[in-house]
């Protein structure tokens, strides 16, 4: 795997904690948008996103969703119900 975070005994590593920013950054995005009548641009962050990670021109995410998409996806989920109550 990757090497741990802050080198403590946890063992969340690098990739785990990027992929949950990336996850959180665009489903917040992805629910404020929506909730402000915008549902087409919500809808463009969750397709655009994935593809980032598969054949996007960022490096560093893709081999971040790559490694950890659960952790992508669920910091996505939360992010977009924090987006959607704000």
């Amino acid at each position: 795997m990757g090497k741990p975070v802050v080198d403590s005994k946890n063992s969340v590593t690098y990739a785990e904690v990027h992929a949950a920013i990336l996850g959180i950054v665009i489903g917040i995005l992805a629910g404020y948008v929506s909730t402000m009548g915008f549902e087409s641009v919500g809808i463009g962050f969750v397709m655009i996103s994935p593809e980032i990670g598969v054949c996007g021109d960022v490096q560093i995410a893709q081999q971040t969703i790559r490694r950890e998409p659960w952790y992508a996806l669920a910091a996505f989920l939360v992010g977009g119900a924090v987006g959607t109550l704000i």
